[in-house]
């Protein structure tokens, strides 16, 4: 079954159309809550994009891959900046020949449907695009911005996030807070939300981050990742030693539940 969305990155403001899809029975209590399509597999992703035809080089097109899709899900729910971005967004697809489009625009559907799967109970957690980065050879030796290996990522996170301590923070605070300041594409993160999870935290409702990066493409990929796991989030394009900030994402979740977080914008 495909994905209950399509993706229109023609020449027009970036949408997000859903599909009809065949009503799901509700999961009763004790059953799993099966994801409804097909998981697309990141090395077929990784392999569209290998052939893509597009004349942009595919470092080029990867970055717009990221940004783009950013743009997509931010302009539903972040009405103040939608304007801005929208522009931002035509520039960038003026870039690409209608096919072009058409292949920026598959490859995202299938990364949106990859990484939404991690809320399913048959969906796994992972560092997806950090992996994708490093699997298309992006990485910068230069720069040395390397992802860190998600299975890492995800000891840092089991040995940070102690069990009673969080529920004891839950229970006297009402929710947990995590702030990365240079959070790469998020794969910390994510591996963090994975230990909740297991811990049965609703980590939609107990947990806020506030994380940032100076490099733009990895705010894209951190407001990605984090957005379609459906955890409340301000990520930053900051520099976290002058503290000056370039933009602010607001993932769906946080604006959601806006009245609740918006104390967090300006401590």
């Amino acid at each position: 079954m495909a994905p209950p969305f399509i993706f229109d990155f023609s020449n027009k403001t970036p949408n997000m159309r859903y599909v009809e899809q065949p009503q799901a029975e509700s999961v009763k209590s004790g059953e799993l809550n099966l994801c409804p399509y097909t998981i697309p597999q990141l090395k077929d992703i990784v392999k569209e994009i290998e052939n893509s035809s597009a004349s942009i080089d595919k470092d080029r097109f990867v970055s717009d891959l990221f940004e783009c899709g950013a743009i997509a899900i931010s302009n539903q729910v972040d009405l103040c900046q939608r304007d801005k971005r929208e522009e931002r967004y035509l520039q960038i697809i003026g870039r690409y020949k209608p096919n072009e489009q058409k292949e920026l625009a598959t490859v995202f559907g299938k990364l949106y449907a990859l990484l939404s799967s991690v809320v399913y109970d048959d969906g796994k957690f992972n560092d997806y695009l950090g992996e994708l980065f490093m699997k298309c050879n992006l990485g910068s030796k230069h720069a040395g911005q390397f992802f860190t290996p998600y299975h890492i990522s995800h000891f840092v996170a089991l040995a940070t996030l102690d069990k009673d301590t969080v529920f004891s923070t839950i229970a006297s605070k009402n929710l947990i807070t995590i702030s990365d300041p240079c959070c790469g594409g998020g794969g910390l993160l994510i591996a963090a939300l994975e230990v909740l999870k297991s811990y049965d935290v609703n980590y939609a409702r107990d947990y806020l981050i506030d994380c940032s990066d100076i490099d733009l493409r990895c705010v894209h990929m951190t407001y990605l990742q984090l957005s379609l796991a459906g955890v409340p989030a301000i990520v930053k394009h900051q520099d976290a030693l002058t503290r000056k900030i370039w933009g602010i994402w607001l993932t769906p979740a946080f604006m959601f539940q806006h009245l609740r977080f918006q104390k967090y914008l300006h401590p």
